[in-house]
């Protein structure tokens, strides 16, 4: 006879679903799929990709992110993430775990979204259209971006951004090529707002109090984050820079030490 305690343990050692979230972007540093999990049995899907969700708290975004996809409650093993994406991953685990297993986080050199940052890649996106159309940004175009103004109107932020793009966009190239450009810029305009959105999201974060373990992985002179909401932390330094940190087989080892003995105990 088959008893509740075998039924569990089959059930734990079933969990071979690896969720990342990680919005890749433009960015040097390789994807976290660059890990390569599966190569070691887990099953890695990839929930943050095109399409991209335009939520504005990183709970919405979390639930839009998980929609499409129907996993069994002893499917997850652990999410992982990067960078910013953290608060998002925190609940994406938070709705997938269970009185049985608080799904567990892990995190390559995590980092909170805030209202600097948006503002550094808001001036980014239009020094890139500036050099599409040939046009000069003047120091200002961008404005400082408060929490409580980024919590409170994030959507009249998101369409600022945006119309401030078009706006350089609309420019005319002294050379002609205008409705050419003109479509590029809209194109560039529409892909950079998914991202500033995703930040918006991040930022508009509640850090659910869910009672999952978080690995923290950093690399060389990255600051440690203090993991709001998790049951424990445990951070490894891994001796790379932050170009070499997911391709790391140190950073590799510790992610699978730290989900075997979760998996293995039972205990996200």
């Amino acid at each position: 006879m088959t008893s509740m305690h075998d039924n569990q343990e089959r059930t734990l050692t079933g969990r071979r679903t690896i969720l990342v979230v990680d919005y890749v972007g433009l960015r040097s540093e390789p994807p976290l799929t660059a890990l390569r999990l599966e190569d070691h049995g887990f099953r890695v899907v990839e929930i943050l990709r095109p399409p991209y969700v335009r939520a504005f708290d990183a709970a919405g975004y979390a639930s839009a992110l998980i929609e499409p996809h129907t996993y069994a409650g002893s499917e997850v093993a652990a999410v992982v993430t990067y960078c910013m994406a953290g608060s998002i991953a925190q609940e994406v685990a938070a709705r997938l775990s269970s009185p049985h297993y608080e799904v567990p986080l892990v995190v390559l050199d995590g980092e909170p979204s805030t209202g600097e940052a948006i503002r550094e890649q808001w001036g980014t996106a239009l020094r890139r259209i500036a050099q599409m159309v040939g046009a000069d940004v003047a120091d200002g175009v961008t404005r400082a971006l408060s929490d409580d103004e980024l919590l409170a109107q994030p959507r009249e932020i998101a369409r600022e951004i945006h119309d401030s793009m078009t706006s350089i966009g609309a420019q005319q190239r002294p050379d002609g090529e205008g409705p050419g450009i003109a479509r590029d810029v809209g194109i560039f305009a529409e892909w950079f707002s998914d991202w500033l959105v995703y930040l918006i999201a991040a930022h508009n974060a509640q850090w659910p109090h869910w009672g999952g373990d978080v690995l923290q992985l950093i690399s060389k002179s990255h600051p440690v984050a203090d993991w709001v909401g998790s049951r424990s932390e445990e951070v490894v330094e891994i001796s790379t820079d932050r170009d070499g940190l997911v391709l790391d087989p140190g950073a590799k080892a510790a992610v699978l030490s730290f989900l075997a003995e979760r998996i293995r105990d039972g205990r996200g």
